[in-house]
């Protein structure tokens, strides 16, 4: 049995289920991937989580980023992979998911290896242990797309690769050609993308097979740092498919980067003082200095090293004043112009009686 963070409610273990019958429960590691999980992790688990990318340009790379959430009060962590399909590629989370810690698990589908609807199933075995006794579970994910074969993206989709952030990155473009019988097809607008990301779309005329379009996009010079996953909406006078999308991807890499960006302390006796170190990285090799932060009411501070270097080791020390929780973030500032900076998430707990001053 595991339990729900912050409540003594058990979940009783399901066996790693591949597929459900009436009489067989959904498989509890499915609730790791519903959006809402974290405000109500009392729901039910669905029998399937289901992405439709719905109909799409034949040889579309459909790329969709999910956020799994460690509801459970034990680290989580997925160990096995299983596709049926290779259309189908996961990149799961590297990393044990903490109590009540998120990341991205991304998955791709090429509509360039089928036509016509398609769907797949992927399978994501999740493993924890609770007092020496491990557990696992499978979740099922079914990813689904219809690959229109009147309308092609060549190449599948923009992917600026990684890219150092605040640098000059070359936009990058695709075709669209439609080949149906539509002979007055044409896109009629595009829906202004959310993220960091400008879209341009030029008519390159129609001719015996069609009508083309060039979509060029480029990556905003204050892209944060992080993965980048968005989608073009180009829109079409086509009423049977309105709307044409375009995945961008890519990694804007950070110019400093951090061995952990979560300082956990656990619980510390108030007066004393627990550390812990952290790798600085520049990823240019410039060498560069870190500001040191001061201590805090909380008792947060960082030491820094005072001299240059491309790698900088900084310690992170906790001393609580007062009993309680403390969950804070600590930016770090380096000295490679522009404000660079990294945070680090700083938790701990205090115990014992509060200091006198």
């Amino acid at each position: 049995m595991i339990r729900l963070i912050g409540t003594v409610t058990l979940a009783l273990l399901a066996p790693a289920a591949l597929a459900q019958t009436a009489d067989q429960p959904a498989p509890w590691a499915n609730k790791f991937f519903l959006p809402d999980i974290a405000q109500n992790p009392r729901q039910d688990a669905p029998p399937v989580i289901v992405k439709d990318f719905g109909t799409v340009p034949h040889g579309t790379l459909c790329v969709h980023r999910f956020t799994v959430t460690n509801i459970y009060d034990v680290p989580v962590q997925v160990i096995a992979v299983r596709r049926s399909c290779g259309c189908l590629q996961a990149y799961p989370p590297e990393k044990v998911l903490q109590p009540t810690e998120s990341a991205d698990f991304i998955v791709s589908m090429d509509t360039g290896q089928f036509k016509g609807e398609n769907a797949r199933i992927i399978y994501v075995t999740f493993r924890g242990v609770l007092d020496q006794t491990e557990f696992q579970d499978t979740a099922v994910l079914r990813v689904q797309a219809n690959s229109r074969t009147d309308v092609q993206l060549n190449p599948g989709r923009i992917d600026f690769g990684t890219v150092a952030q605040g640098g000059r990155v070359e936009p990058q473009t695709v075709t669209v050609e439609y080949s149906g019988r539509r002979r007055d097809w044409r896109v009629v607008g595009v829906v202004p993308p959310a993220g960091p990301i400008d879209v341009d779309v030029k008519n390159l005329g129609g001719g015996f097979l069609g009508t083309k379009y060039q979509v060029s996009v480029a990556l905003k010079p204050d892209a944060p740092a992080g993965p980048v996953a968005e989608v073009v909406s180009l829109r079409t006078n086509d009423p049977s498919a309105p709307v044409v999308q375009v995945n961008v991807t890519g990694t804007v890499q950070a110019p400093v980067t951090l061995s952990t960006d979560v300082a956990r302390f656990g619980k510390v006796k108030v007066g004393q003082t627990a550390t812990l170190r952290v790798l600085v990285r520049g990823t240019g090799g410039t060498p560069f200095v870190v500001q040191k932060v001061e201590e805090d009411a909380d008792g947060v501070s960082v030491e820094t090293f005072p001299g240059a270097n491309p790698v900088q080791v900084v310690t992170v020390k906790f001393r609580p004043t007062r009993p309680g929780a403390v969950r804070k973030d600590v930016r770090l500032q380096a000295s490679l112009g522009g404000g660079i900076s990294a945070t680090i998430r700083v938790e701990g707990e205090g115990e014992g009686e509060p200091q006198m001053p």
